[in-house]
């Protein structure tokens, strides 16, 4: 019979010591503490950042952030409040990217940008707009930190404008990119569709103005339904190119699937500029791919208006803005923006070249939301605003608050955006860089008479897409050991 001492013995001797007994018992009262004095969020985001930590200290690399960066931008729009400051987790997010990409360039002795003069003239844009708040702050003797983060919204995520060109050298690293960006309007696509049927009942913002329909969705842009529409705006357009321009079917049906969803959100935000200036963005790629078929994207055109009207009923309230502009007149919806412009032009012509200063507190003439008293006005503020208006304008906010000066930044950046695009476009970027620029031209014409740019994730979206306009503006010369981002293409 065989002898089971041994073994029995050896078994006996793996039991658990004091010391893993202590430990064992310190883990579990942490445990049981974390639940009992530690507020649930709190736990998540513990969890969450020893997560993160674990897979940075495995994936140390810029370049593997990178691409997930997208997502994190459209599911990181909640802000928190930290003294002065009320940054979003997208913010969070750049601000500790940023810090891992300036280490990375630094410990492996690379440079931290790739020099082109597009750059050099986005730093003198910021300059400007650097002067704007100084001048706020000195002069028009706004609140330091009011005016100094009313000002920077327009250039917070500038920094991802810089790391993107570094970072995407390789058609691979670009696809990377494209992709991850193509994943999440797919899932933001889907979760605004997913809103829209689920929501009961009707929405009575509009109703006493004669339009039925359920309520206008936000998706992961809280309740702004506009910021969602400027969101797609930008990426709708190149989930189009990258149908045309993937090889894997995979990714063409992902690109189709984003780009269905990303339309049917723009309609379910209900928002007229959202719709057109969406229309817009996708007209142009479409126009560019079929350049020498224009009928096709004049018969795509045609199918999608006619479909629009024969839901009429549903998507009355922006059909019947462009079938019928003149029953808007005295809508609220639009006499609000008239009352508001007429006060801003007001504003703006009595201290055109400097504006009231960045950080102003906002009031109503009157102190009423009634319709007569509309009329937004300014003055000096002394306290910390965590949360600015936007003037339902990017021009006039910036016109209003930072005066000339400030729009000359703003203009500037735009037209060395423009100058990237044509040397995009020559440098045989093809339906690539045409889309980025119909998506960036679609979402300009929009913010003339709304003002999400300031939002932290329209905002990143926009640098974003304006680093790859940079990549494909870079020519074969000024990037050696590397291939062509996008082939020659011909079209259909």
């Amino acid at each position: 019979m065989k002898d089971l001492s041994k073994e029995l013995k050896s078994i006996s001797e793996c039991k658990l010591t004091k010391r893993g007994i202590i430990i064992l018992l310190l883990l579990t009262a942490g445990y049981l503490a974390s639940f009992l004095y530690i507020s649930h969020k709190m736990v998540l985001l513990f969890l969450a950042g020893t997560a993160l930590i674990t897979i940075f200290l495995v994936k140390p690399k810029p370049s593997f952030w990178l691409p997930a960066f997208p997502l994190i931008v459209i599911m990181g729009v909640r802000s928190f409040q930290i003294g002065e400051f009320n940054p979003a987790i997208a913010t969070i997010a750049m601000t500790a990217f940023t810090f891992i990409y300036v280490a990375d360039r630094i410990l492996w002795n690379k440079p931290l940008f790739v020099p082109s003069p597009y750059l050099a003239f986005f730093i003198i844009a910021i300059l400007i707009q650097v002067c704007s708040v100084f001048i706020s702050i000195h002069i028009h003797e706004q609140y330091t930190w009011n005016a100094i983060r009313d000002a920077s919204s327009i250039y917070l995520f500038f920094p991802l404008a810089v790391m993107i060109p570094s970072i995407c050298t390789t058609e691979s690293k670009i696809d990377q990119l494209l992709r991850a960006m193509m994943v999440s309007l797919l899932i933001a696509g889907a979760l605004g569709v997913f809103q829209y049927l689920t929501i009961t009942g009707f929405s009575r913002i509009d109703m006493s103005l004669g339009y039925v329909y359920r309520g206008r969705i936000a998706g992961f842009f809280m309740d702004n339904p506009n910021a969602f529409a400027s969101y797609l705006e930008l990426s709708v357009p190149l989930s189009i190119a990258l149908f045309f321009r993937e090889k894997d079917v995979r990714w063409k049906i992902t690109a189709i699937a984003a780009g269905i969803l990303g339309m049917l959100s723009v309609l379910y935000t209900f928002s007229r500029g959202g719709l057109i200036c969406t229309f817009i963005g996708c007209g142009i790629t479409l126009l560019y791919y079929f350049r020498s078929k224009v009928w096709v994207p004049l018969l795509l055109g045609v199918l999608a208006i006619s479909i629009l009207i024969s839901y009429q009923d549903t998507f009355e309230r922006q059909m019947s803005f462009i079938m019928n502009p003149k029953e808007h007149l005295n809508q609220p919806t639009i006499l609000h923006r008239y009352i508001s412009y007429r006060g801003f032009f007001n504003q703006i012509s009595e201290s055109p070249i400097t504006g009231v200063g960045w950080g102003a507190r906002e009031f109503y003439w009157g102190r009423t939301l009634l319709y007569s008293f509309w009329e937004v006005r300014h003055c000096v503020s002394t306290q910390t605003i965590y949360e600015f208006g936007g003037l339902n304008s990017v021009f006039l906010n910036l016109l209003v608050k930072g005066g000339i000066i400030a729009l000359v930044s703003i203009l500037l950046t735009l037209g060395v955006i423009l100058v990237a695009v044509f040397k995009a476009i020559r440098n045989k970027g093809g339906i690539l860089a045409v889309a980025l620029a119909a998506g960036m031209f679609s979402f300009v014409v929009h913010q003339l008479i709304d003002n999400t740019l300031r939002s932290p994730a329209i905002n990143a979206q926009f640098w974003i897409i304006t680093g790859l306009i940079l990549v494909l503006g870079v020519s074969d010369s000024e990037k050696p050991d590397t291939k062509k981002i996008e082939g020659s293409e011909e079209s259909p």
